[in-house]
């Protein structure tokens, strides 16, 4: 697939359904253990629907896979461009990721953004692990409940199931790099 036939919607949905239908799951079931309607879903997978990080989050929590799953673009060998269209934002534009790649079925690589004086939390499948590099600028991170500061270039590893929230308070953007590995595909 080349770099210039990205349909990131259809992409999306073409994994959907086929995730969905190996695990042998109606989107009347799915629909009940996301929270998101039928309609909505079958929107998504026709790729009718540019859905938002919040509806993939909640459909790749009702399947219990990786949010990248839903994300994926499998080649043999690909760069991975910096595209300003292909990213997810947080509710408040404050938080911009873009999924990268997926490796091996069960690590998923991220490039993120958080703006400037604003912070966002989130947490991750049982038995998953994150890694986060700063490139640039501070980075306040809690995890667990304990404060962590992060230098351009440092790197923390943690279970990516306990909440964690990624501070910027600062008055520059922090990008990072971000590692997600999962037990189970």
């Amino acid at each position: 697939m080349s770099e210039e036939n990205i349909d990131l919607s259809s992409q999306v949905g073409k994994n959907l359904r086929e995730i969905r239908k190996s695990k042998r799951i109606s989107i009347e079931e799915l629909a009940s253990v996301s929270d998101i309607s039928k309609l909505t879903l079958g929107k998504i997978e026709r790729g009718e629907a540019n859905p938002t990080l919040n509806i993939l989050w909640k459909v790749a929590r009702g399947l219990n896979i990786p949010l990248a799953s839903l994300v994926d673009f499998q080649e043999e060998s690909e760069i991975y461009r910096f595209e300003t269209n292909h990213y997810f934002a947080g509710q408040h534009n404050d938080w911009f990721i873009t999924p990268v790649c997926k490796a091996f079925g069960s690590v998923e690589w991220h490039r993120a953004c958080i703006e400037p004086n604003s912070e966002y939390s989130e947490y991750h499948l049982a038995g998953s692990e994150e890694i986060v590099l700063v490139l640039n600028g501070q980075l306040e991170m809690e995890v667990g409940g304990k404060n962590h500061q992060l230098n351009k270039w440092d790197v923390l590893r943690f279970k990516g199931e306990e909440l964690h929230t990624y501070r910027n308070c600062s008055d520059e953007r922090v990008y990072l790099m971000l590692s997600l590995t999962y037990a189970t595909p």
